[in-house]
């Protein structure tokens, strides 16, 4: 009798080992999907952003690879855009956190973007996110007259803040009547904080005489609106006419200050004054 229980408690061990083994065989064997979540876009500019995501959960296997998708429709998948960013073990790399750099995007553009991640059972897919790329050009900073002031100003006419108005009917004067100091004259630029100024575009009075319109310019930045410091000069003799063109001045990169002054160092005519209808000053994009 003690034999017979024996026996029957020895086969249910044995059972029991054999169903553990069939159970971890299976665990093994039957894997699951990842789980990733998406990151937010960051970083977005006229043709790149900045996604990635976080892989939770494996699936119990290995992972293949991983990155994000995008699309101009929603739920994007690999067979549209797409970044390769690695793969990792369950063994080998613990980080499951990773970034992805989209580039060659179109400016103005509305964009659907999913993380991803792959295992032997196929590509999971987190939550899609959207964002829109900025506008290619360059960054008009506008300006308002309590940001500008000029030297000189002629007491009758042509006020300074006409530069601002975006009108080139009106315009601004330099000294003429009294107060008259030889050229350079400026314009100056005082920022709340930093900024980034890589050119600007202005317009000539129109009508006007072609003997006062500036030909040559100059940038200076200050530290604390007092000391001043030429950092770009343009060529002289810059082309005056036709008087109805925009004219754009670009210094090859950006300067960042609070203070900032545009010198006219001279005119066409070589006067003792000058004018402009408009100005903008800009950042240009890198």
């Amino acid at each position: 009798m003690k034999n017979h229980k024996r026996n029957i408690f020895t086969f249910m061990l044995a059972i029991l080992a054999i169903s553990a083994t069939i159970f971890v065989a299976c665990s093994k064997d039957d894997g699951e999907l990842p789980v990733v979540v998406t990151a937010e876009v960051t970083d977005v500019t006229h043709d790149s952003a900045i996604s990635g995501g976080t892989i939770t959960d494996d699936g119990g296997m290995n992972i293949t690879a991983m990155g994000v998708v995008w699309s101009t429709s929603d739920n994007p998948t690999v067979s549209d855009h797409y970044t390769s960013d690695g793969d990792y073990t369950i063994d080998g790399v613990t980080e499951r956190e990773f970034t992805s750099h989209l580039g060659g995007l179109n400016d103005e553009t509305l964009y659907y973007v999913r993380a991803y991640a792959a295992n032997e059972e196929g590509v999971a897919y987190g939550e899609t996110m959207t964002f829109e790329t900025e506008l290619a050009g360059n960054i008009v900073h506008e300006l308002t007259p309590d940001m500008v002031e000029a030297w000189t100003q002629e007491p009758t006419e042509g006020p300074y803040e006409n530069l601002l108005d975006g009108d080139p009917s009106t315009y601004w004067h330099s000294a003429w009547s009294s107060g008259v100091e030889p050229l350079p004259h400026w314009i100056q630029i005082t920022f709340e904080a930093e900024e980034r100024i890589g050119g600007f575009s202005y317009t000539f009075r129109q009508p006007s005489g072609i003997g006062d319109r500036p030909n040559h310019f100059d940038l200076q930045v200050s530290d604390n609106g007092t000391d001043w410091t030429t950092v770009w000069e343009s060529q002289p003799d810059l082309p005056v006419e036709p008087v109805d063109e925009v004219q754009e001045m670009v210094f090859g990169e950006n300067f960042t200050s609070r203070y900032f002054r545009i010198r006219i160092l001279d005119t066409y005519g070589s006067g003792s004054w000058t004018h402009l209808s408009t100005i903008e000053v800009f950042e240009v994009r890198e």
